[in-house]
């Protein structure tokens, strides 16, 4: 099974193009959330067309979206969510994930709620900075941000490929289209 996981795509069509290719040949798109709307805190993403990413992504059939921090009601209409939905627990092969945004609930209740519900991994948007740690023996993991990156980080996204005995993890820069680190 192999798994596409976004985040924080912004509005940004001309990113998504960017990472598309990587998208269509997974199994399954996962996005942790701020979808549509860029938020009072950050600039304008390249290509900032919201409708035409909503009309995008609503073409995946398979697919998982967890709600962030600037994702609003109407946002969710779009994208034919019927509710806010700050974290998502789903297996695949032997594993357990928890996507969430990591805003609410935060990055420590988080942890907190995949180890109740026994997940092994927790994968989170939010900060717009990859991260791949260990964390009270969840393995802690961010995609960084499709369209606005931060401290430096590249535009990004993750591709996760399971079967029963095996997990793997590569971070693609989608707009040098290299993976850039893997585990």
């Amino acid at each position: 099974m192999k798994l596409a996981i976004i985040s924080d795509t912004h509005g940004s069509i001309f990113c998504f193009e960017k990472a598309l290719k990587y998208i269509k040949e997974a199994d399954r798109l996962i996005h942790l959330g701020d979808f549509l709307y860029h938020g009072p805190r950050n600039s304008l993403p390249e290509g900032y067309e919201p409708m035409e990413l909503a009309n995008r992504l609503t073409t995946f059939s398979k697919r998982t979206f967890v709600t962030g921090n600037c994702d609003s009601p109407i946002d969710l209409k779009l994208l034919n969510i019927p509710e806010s939905t700050p974290y998502v627990i789903e297996s695949y092969g032997p594993f357990n994930f928890f996507f969430a945004h990591g805003w609410d609930p935060d990055l420590e209740d988080s942890i907190l709620l995949a180890k109740k519900y026994n997940c092994q991994y927790l994968i989170h948007g939010h900060t717009h900075i990859p991260r791949f740690d260990k964390v009270d023996n969840i393995v802690v993991i961010n995609p960084g941000s499709m369209s606005i990156p931060k401290e430096n980080s590249p535009n990004s996204i993750l591709l996760v490929e399971v079967d029963m005995d095996s997990i793997e993890f590569k971070f693609i820069d989608i707009l040098k289209d290299i993976v850039y680190m893997e585990y």
